[in-house]
């Protein structure tokens, strides 16, 4: 949060929750404003390499495939 001021954002692609706004202590005037939540993350891991999924970012290392995720939009998995 913040003491004395508008909150910050959160981190984009972390699901992370914005920051706390400060008080200004006055009781008038002033409004502080609290940060937006970062943008989310989806991270699908799975054993073997035969592709169960289009999309995201694919990595294949130590016998697991793992795709991530940071945009919106739909899915499709299968069942290998």
């Amino acid at each position: 949060g913040n003491g004395n001021g508008n909150g910050t954002n959160g981190t984009a692609n972390t699901g992370g929750g914005g920051g706390a706004s400060g008080d200004p202590g006055n009781g008038w005037g002033t409004i502080y404003r609290g940060g937006t939540g970062g943008s989310g993350i989806v991270i699908v891991r799975y054993a073997g390499t035969t592709q169960a999924s289009i999309g995201g970012t694919k990595t294949v290392a130590g016998g697991y495939t793992t795709h991530t995720f940071t945009t919106q939009g739909a899915a499709t998995f299968t069942t290998p």
